[in-house]
């Protein structure tokens, strides 16, 4: 991941720029070396005669390789081809500027380079925090976090540094750029698309040297999505199909199977879904298994679970049904309870039950997930009559329930609603004349007395009748003669009531009883 140092074996020659410097015979030509490198620098327009010259940096009169010798007190130091300086195993001390000269004295010709040094970069370090680190040594974060983005290199001078994303299939996306030596940045509420490589780069300015440090950044999150489970049959109902999914994670779960305090030995391998199977042979009613799911970055560390309980089918019908001769009828049957779901099929009676009913001209079935209907057309005694089977399965066993048809002819439909409705009237007539009895106040009022012939009503006071029952206490002996009062008694007033009265009263009782 860190860089690497630059290599200090041959010769770098760069003329970068030339300008001038002082008198119009004083150019100065720049070079750039690199540490550790070697470097040879040309003394210009020499003259034939003149092939040894003496060389000088930074303006002083001390000569770093004189003209009559081609030794130096600095063993880096030597001559080429009578004029050109060459200095080996470079170091930062070396740059400055350095002139030629023909002789020893200041009015020769002067030559003047510009020796420029550059170091590194050798070593980018990189860093990203708060991070965790896989076996593989790949870092991984979880989204949401502030992450924390640092480097730094060793170059002179100051390098340019960068920080870069680089994703698959997508173009590279600058972060953050500075000129120094470090970079430092921090990113807050870190997203999934900030997963892949990020590289940290420097450039030297001088020699145009990059070395980069590269981290691989994993960004995980656990699933959003709750742990499924469920059963299924195999074909043939020979095995139990489980089928535990934890979706909407990265990387995927670990998941696994329970069977009660054993594991199943398939674990999930990179995928958010784990299948396992089980022999019929070794299931029971009310059987119960168990998928339990664990993820890196789950804060709490506990496992999602989610459960599967097996059990046979329970089989609903009507135990007997009606159908008219020449019409259609529908049978239903229902499933309950059944996990894995059952498979519901009609078999025609008890005599072939392996025979199993198909939709046709004669039959046409209608199945949701939990129930079957079977409807039998233009349906006939000798063909249609008798006991039809509803069979539920699934991979613990099979249930079944007996559905008896019978096929009856039509019956006078006009009679029977002829009966009906005259027993109707019937209990409507009775009703009402009891309504009457039992409430006389409904009758229309009539007059007391609608003619001689008349019921003749004849209210007395209750305080008149207790003075007449007095009265009578007091006489016993007085008796009444043919009807009529005793002579010595008092008649004053009397209730009476008369149904049709005899033709012997006198009309002036009439008229004193009104």
């Amino acid at each position: 991941m860190g860089g690497s140092r630059v290599p200090t074996c041959g010769l770098l020659l760069g003329i970068l720029y030339i300008q001038m410097w002082g008198a119009p015979e004083a150019a100065i030509i720049t070079i750039v070396g690199e540490v550790n490198g070697s470097i040879v620098l040309p003394c210009s327009n020499v003259t034939e005669a003149t092939r040894k010259v003496a060389w000088f940096k930074d303006n002083t009169t001390q000569a770093v390789l004189a003209g009559d010798h081609n030794s130096s007190t600095d063993a880096r130091f030597s001559r080429v081809n009578g004029s050109s300086l060459v200095i080996t195993s470079l170091r930062i001390q070396d740059e400055g500027k350095y002139i030629c000269r023909e002789g020893l004295d200041m009015a020769g010709y002067e030559s003047h380079i510009q020796l420029l040094i550059a170091g590194g970069p050798y070593i980018v370090s990189a860093s990203i925090s708060p991070t965790k680190t896989l076996p593989n040594g790949t870092i991984y974060a979880s989204r949401g976090s502030n992450m924390d983005f640092s480097c730094s290199s060793d170059s002179h001078p100051e390098p340019k540094m960068e920080w870069v994303l680089y994703r698959q299939d997508k173009n590279p996306e600058l972060f953050h750029t500075k000129n120094g030596n470090f970079l430092n940045f921090s990113l807050t509420h870190l997203a999934p698309d900030y997963q892949g490589n990020h590289s940290c780069s420097a450039e030297n300015p001088l020699s145009g040297r990059t070395e980069s440090s590269t981290l691989q950044l994993l960004v995980y999150y656990a699933p959003d999505f709750p742990m499924t489970c469920q059963a299924e049959n195999s074909v043939g109902f020979s095995e139990l199909l489980l089928a535990c999914s934890w979706p909407g994670g990265y990387p995927a779960p670990m998941l696994q199977w329970q069977l009660e305090a054993s594991s199943l030995p398939k674990r999930s391998n990179g995928t958010d879904t784990l299948a396992a199977s089980v022999e019929h042979s070794q299931l029971y009613d009310g059987q119960q298994f168990e998928c339990r799911g664990s993820h890196l970055v789950r804060e709490d560390r506990s496992e999602k679970t989610c459960q599967v309980q097996i059990a046979l089918p329970v089989v609903h019908s009507q135990p007997i049904r009606t159908c008219l001769l020449g019409g259609n009828v529908t049978l239903s049957c229902s499933v309950s309870g059944a996990n894995p779901p059952a498979n519901i099929t009609w078999l025609r009676n008890l005599s072939h039950p392996e025979v199993q009913i198909q939709p046709g001209e004669k039959y046409r079935i209608a199945q949701d997930s939990s129930a079957s209907y079977l409807t039998i057309l233009n349906c006939s005694r000798d063909g249609d009559e008798g006991y039809y089977v509803c069979k539920a399965e699934n991979v613990l066993g099979i249930r079944e329930i007996n559905v008896w048809l019978a096929v009856n002819k039509p019956h006078n439909i006009v009679g029977l609603v002829s009966a009906l409705l005259l027993l109707f009237l019937l209990a409507v007539a009775i009703i009402t004349g009891i309504a009457l009895y039992c409430n006389p106040e409904t009758y229309l009022k009539e007059k007391l007395f609608r003619s001689r012939e008349s019921d003749v009503l004849v209210l007395v006071d209750s305080e008149e009748e207790m003075e007449e029952e007095e009265a009578r206490a007091e006489s016993p002996k007085d008796t009444a003669v043919n009807g009529l009062p005793a002579a010595n008694g008092n008649v004053s007033k009397h209730q009476v009531m008369f149904h049709q009265p005899p033709d012997s009263v006198s009309s002036d009782l009439f008229s004193e009883v009104s």
